[in-house]
């Protein structure tokens, strides 16, 4: 059997952090053959969307079987989470399922199937003699209690199920939800191996499909791991794209006023794993050309995306910083600007994207903003 699973170098370097640096949770997976196939990957659209501090994972496949109906064994892995995850020895004994996944379902052709969860160190082979090498809770609590992704993955959670596949084309359905990964350098930040398709008959995705929509008003990178260009992405909605500094130079970092982004590939065998980031540090650079203020703007423009104005009574501002800050949440939602100076500020950030239709309507706001609002109009 080939590795278990392939160890991601940024989740060594990035996510493998203490209590106060970030907490990793998991990363998404593509479903697996645990036995030996002849069935293929014909098709996949991996549909992958935020909502508040959690990441919904939808998965459509369709899988062809040249051969008589057959049952095989298919699994999901899933890491186990780092940093300020902790639990009670109790507590840790009566873990099933992964902490951090939720609402884990598989369907195959309409119908749904139950699933087990089996807990194995990460070797070559958890899976022999037709079964798992299941951890001891004793043995895995051990393993997590001294968790360090420097010194690599020690087991993991393995969701499996046999699934029937009829001769043919056959469908299958995945979906779940899990937590999204933070740090000191990332607002949220999610993994998917991509690269555990190869593990299929024809070691490739014969038509591939990835949509990823992180909400509206967000600016996220995508790293270039199994891409070259943002020019092979396509915006689905109202937004532009820029590159990052914080990856490679050639990193793109979309920033979305509404919508997603799409990546679609024939004959996709992926040779890197999807990682997408919102760094704050990217939310600091709203000044491109004007440095006259870096200093106190730019611990004012990170505080702007937590919401919290009472951290700005120690700054000196002058009236036109003021005006900028009050006037951000119209800008992210595309107001086009009379206002000479404020029309240059915004049309010189790399985000901003201007809606004529827009009116100032508040309506929309949330409460955080509203209350924003009103703080830089005193």
């Amino acid at each position: 059997m080939k590795k278990a699973f392939i160890l991601l170098l940024m989740l060594i370097s990035f996510i493998g952090a203490k209590a106060n640096d970030g907490v990793y949770y998991t990363s998404g997976n593509q479903l697996i053959p645990i036995t030996e196939t002849e069935i293929s990957v014909r098709k996949e659209i991996l549909d992958i969307t935020k909502r508040n501090d959690q990441i919904q994972v939808h998965v459509y496949y369709e899988f062809y079987n040249p051969g008589n109906e057959k049952t095989l064994l298919v699994g999901f892995e899933a890491l186990p989470p780092g940093g300020v995850w902790e639990t009670t020895e109790e507590e840790y004994r009566k873990l099933t399922n992964h902490p951090n996944i939720h609402d884990f379902t598989v369907t195959i052709n309409g119908g749904r199937l139950d699933y087990q969860v089996s807990h194995v160190e990460n070797d070559e082979n958890y899976f022999h003699n037709g079964k798992f090498d299941e951890l001891s809770k004793q043995r895995e609590l051990e393993l997590g209690r001294k968790m360090d992704y420097s010194e690599g993955i020690p087991y993991l959670f393995v969701y499996h199920f046999n699934a029937s596949f009829k001769k043919g084309l056959n469908i299958v359905e995945h979906t779940y939800t899990f937590d999204a990964s933070e740090s000191v350098m990332e607002e949220y930040c999610f993994n998917y191996v991509l690269t555990a398709a190869n593990r299929w008959a024809n070691h490739q995705i014969d038509d591939f499909t990835l949509n990823v929509n992180m909400g509206d008003r967000e600016s996220f990178v995508i790293r270039p791991t199994f891409f070259t260009s943002a020019n092979e992405w396509v915006i689905k909605g109202v937004g532009r794209v820029s590159y990052s500094n914080e990856w490679e130079s050639d990193a793109p970092m979309f920033h979305m006023r509404q919508g997603g982004v799409s990546f679609h590939k024939k004959n996709f065998h992926p040779e890197g794993e999807l990682s997408i980031s919102k760094f704050y540090a990217w939310l600091t650079m709203m000044y491109d050309e004007d440095k006259s203020s870096e200093n106190a703007m730019g611990s004012v423009k990170r505080q702007y995306y937590s919401w919290k104005p009472f951290h700005f009574e120690d700054f000196s501002l002058t009236k036109q910083e003021k005006r900028i800050l009050r006037n951000l949440p119209f800008a992210y939602r595309g107001h086009v600007f009379k206002d000479k100076g404020l029309r240059q500020f915004f049309e010189s950030t790399k985000w901003y994207v201007p809606d004529p239709e827009y009116k100032d309507d508040m309506s929309d706001m949330s409460q955080e903003e509203r209350e924003w609002v009103e703080f830089w109009s005193k």
